[in-house]
């Protein structure tokens, strides 16, 4: 599921003009780092356009996963300051918006209802990351397609959001320019 959805889905009208007005476009090239493993994130990003590649380099060099358009990274380090715990690099050509930690902060302490919604959408979807989690590491390579259409099943109470946020993620990515 693309985070995205699920944070502009939660978020209002207003918020998403915040985050636009407060945020920055950064482009990367492909081979670019966005994140590098054991640094600290200083910003939370939206995929606007493009793919990113999520790489471990220590204890040994793999990669972990594909992100596409659509996804949110860094939004982890505003629930926990700890280093990156894996590197982000674009695979090809890539835009995000960018959300530096010291603009988002100042907004967090000072307009609670922002704080909520914003708090509350980290929640549903780390909740989503452990089921999907939970049905990998418990299913292992016995999964069934029923098993991942469940890893990817939509939450109930999002779907009504998704129509709004999929129209704001439009917004967001017609209103960043580099």
């Amino acid at each position: 599921m693309r985070k995205s959805l699920i944070i502009l889905g939660i978020l209002d009208d207003g918020d998403l003009e915040w985050l636009i007005e407060n945020g920055s476009a950064k482009q990367l090239q492909e081979g670019d780092y966005l994140l590098k493993q054991g640094n600290q994130v200083e910003a939370m990003y939206f995929l606007l356009d493009g793919s990113l590649s999520v790489e471990l380099e220590k204890p040994q060099a793999r990669q972990l996963a594909e992100i596409e358009s659509g996804e949110v990274v860094g939004e982890i380090s505003l629930l926990d300051s700890r280093p990156s715990t894996a590197s982000i690099r674009a695979i090809d050509e890539s835009l995000l918006l960018e959300i530096r930690h010291d603009a988002l902060k100042p907004k967090l302490e000072t307009d609670l209802g922002f704080q909520a919604r914003l708090y509350r959408s980290l929640g549903m979807f780390l909740a989503q990351r452990m089921r999907s989690t939970i049905l990998t590491l418990g299913y292992g390579e016995d999964r069934t397609e029923e098993d991942e259409e469940e890893i990817d099943e939509i939450e109930p109470q999002l779907l009504e959001g998704i129509e709004r946020a999929a129209k704001r993620f439009e917004l967001m990515v017609s209103k960043v320019k580099v």
